[in-house]
């Protein structure tokens, strides 16, 4: 599984839209979608705010880091 594919079905299991996601990690929602696709990598600092925010590891997220 992708680090995007990851983040998304964290997302969908907190039953969270990118909108709200991105509301409360104050990055816009078109970036949690570039996350979600793989077109973009987050950086060390989101990839941090993701796991915080999940209450996950930052390894449990992105295994290949």
């Amino acid at each position: 599984m992708t680090l995007g594919e990851k983040l998304r079905q964290i997302r969908k299991e907190k039953d969270l839209t990118k909108q709200e996601l991105g509301i409360a990690l104050n990055v816009p929602k078109e970036r949690i979608k570039l996350y979600e696709t793989n077109e973009e990598k987050p950086s060390d600092f989101y990839l941090a705010s993701f796991a915080n925010y999940f209450n996950i590891s930052k390894d449990d997220l992105d295994p290949f880091k």
